[in-house]
């Protein structure tokens, strides 16, 4: 899809596309193109030269012997991590907890996100609430991605029950054994020949295809137009040409493999439309999810395409079934009608020809009404297309589409108490457990999300929880005692939320600390500096 967009349009509204970056202008010289190509893509040469295309993604070769991509992540090196916390055996639960955090096949961009969202959480609220939280998040992702061998805690092992046949069973056995057919004579000779023949051919590595990969989907015909057979063949033309330069053919030996570079539909987002077209981005998320978040744009599409074409639904949606996600088929058809509405002009081209007839020809002026913004409009439908099955790959945003999921996520994000968090995550866990409304790894994203909200309002306190905790700040150790007291029965700090009351009470032991240490410093002092009385008037004496 991305690979056979148009690329005028793409130059026009998107320059820096990594699609233009990877496609060489075709003028029948391959070399002289490869060379111009080098020459307009500095930036991009290392790239151009290493990796090699391969239909709508972009790989490079990689060696057996190559990193992991955790291996490559200099922050996540126990070298960094011991610098960093101070203690080997954190260093290397921080790393154990960060690889169980990630999916197993997370790239080095993903593992130093998290490595380094983990390490400003860590400076901010310590080393061991920070781990601990790591560890149960990684035990239930892992959880979910763990194979069921994998999930056996105890695995006990006992002898097999032999059971012993009777006088009749083993009559019946002996004669079945007699109806047996023979084992086949040994043939050494031929087997010794079949080794040696597969000790010979066994070891060979194919170091180029034979067979073509792109001739079975450019050349074959299926329900392509004319124009759209003249393409392909063209297309493919171009393929062979550049199989001796050396930038779409892939050679590599068996010792290597193709790893993914780029791939062009990742690349693309809503900044290669049109900018009067952009908004068309936002409305095709909101008809994606559909229920809460965009059931409202469902029911406008949905009205939209009832009043364009009647004859196709002749019925009415109820409020529900009309804030639904859209299928594939309402959006394609949506997106048509909807693009037909924006690139409604038409003009009269004229046009002169010539004619001939027998020995004479003649000129005359012909008329057609055209679409002038037609290549534009496909561009538009291709982008748009692009975008709808990016966000069908995406895990979360797909889960949206459940209207308990996205309930469930909604109330998450609202809520601003970390009690009301708690009481959402009983109610997913009994929506995954005892209603089946939700998957284990929906679930497993809800917790997910419950703990980052509980992290965004550790930090959200009012006006009036500040107050009191400055005074607990200033406060003496009886005026700690009565605000203790207060905790518990003042009508305002009843209202607070529980994170509010967390760090009212955290301020409240570090003060009763803090006076404490003051006590014990000026006793001390007493002790060394200070003589009791009766001591002075014995001496005096």
């Amino acid at each position: 899809m991305a690979a056979q967009m148009n690329l005028e349009m793409l130059r026009q509204y998107a320059p820096q596309s990594a699609i233009l970056a990877f496609t060489p202008l075709n003028t029948g010289s391959p070399m002289q193109d490869w060379c111009r190509h080098l020459q307009q893509n500095p930036m991009r040469r290392r790239e151009l030269e290493e990796f090699a295309i391969l239909g709508d993604v972009v790989v490079r070769i990689a060696d057996e012997i190559e990193a992991e991509p955790v291996d490559k992540v200099k922050i996540l090196s126990l070298e960094y991590a011991v610098k960093v916390l101070g203690d080997e055996t954190d260093a290397l639960e921080f790393v154990r907890c960060v690889r169980a955090i990630a999916s197993p096949d997370a790239g080095q961009y993903e593992l130093q996100q998290i490595a380094s969202h983990y390490y400003g959480e860590i400076r901010r609220r310590g080393i061991p609430e920070v781990l601990k939280e790591m560890g149960m998040l990684g035990m239930e992702m892992s959880a979910v991605t763990a194979p069921l061998s994998g999930r056996e805690l105890n695995v006990f092992e006992s002898r097999p029950f032999l059971m012993k046949l009777s006088r009749a069973d083993k009559r019946r056995s002996r004669e079945a054994a007699k109806s047996c057919l023979p084992l086949p004579e040994p043939t050494p000779n031929f087997d010794a020949e079949m080794d040696s023949v597969m000790h010979r051919i066994g070891c060979q590595k194919i170091t180029r295809m034979i067979t073509d990969e792109f001739e079975e989907y450019y050349l074959s015909d299926g329900d392509k137009s004319l124009e759209e057979l003249d393409r392909d063949f063209l297309t493919f033309e171009s393929l062979e040409q550049y199989d001796e330069n050396g930038t779409i053919n892939i050679r590599m030996n068996g010792g290597q493999s193709a790893v993914v570079a780029f791939d062009f539909e990742c690349e693309i987002d809503a900044s290669y439309l049109p900018s009067d077209v952009r908004g068309l981005s936002s409305i095709i998320s909101h008809l994606f999810v559909g229920h809460q978040m965009g059931g409202s744009e469902a029911r406008k599409a949905r009205e939209f395409i009832a009043e364009s074409r009647p004859e196709m639904i002749p019925f009415k949606y109820s409020v529900d079934a009309a804030g639904r996600p859209f299928s594939d088929n309402e959006f394609d058809e949506w997106l048509t009608l909807r693009l037909e509405q924006i690139y409604y002009r038409q003009v009269v081209r004229t046009v002169r020809k010539v004619r001939s007839i027998r020995n004479s020809s003649f000129e005359y002026l012909s008329e057609n009404e055209i679409n002038p913004d037609y290549d534009e409009m496909q561009y538009v439908a291709g982008v748009c297309r692009v975008l709808w099955q990016k966000m069908r790959g995406d895990f979360h945003i797909r889960s949206l589409r459940s209207a308990s999921y996205q309930d469930l996520y909604l109330r998450l994000r609202g809520t601003k108490d970390t009690a009301a968090v708690a009481e959402l995550k009983k109610t997913a866990f009994a929506a995954y457990k005892e209603r089946n409304e939700i998957s284990l790894k929906e679930f497993t994203a809800l917790n997910t999300v419950a703990k980052s909200q509980e992290a965004r309002l550790a930090n959200q306190i009012s006006a009036a929880a500040r107050k009191w905790i400055r005074t607990v700040e200033e406060a003496s150790m009886g005026r700690l005692r009565f605000l203790k007291f207060a905790l518990y029965n003042d009508p305002e700090a009843k209202g607070f939320t529980r994170q509010e009351k967390q760090r009212l009470w955290d301020s409240v032991r570090n003060r009763e600390s803090e006076l404490k240490a003051e006590m014990n410093a000026k006793q001390s002092q007493q002790m060394l500096f200070g003589q009791p009385a009766l001591v002075k008037i014995v001496h005096a004496a």
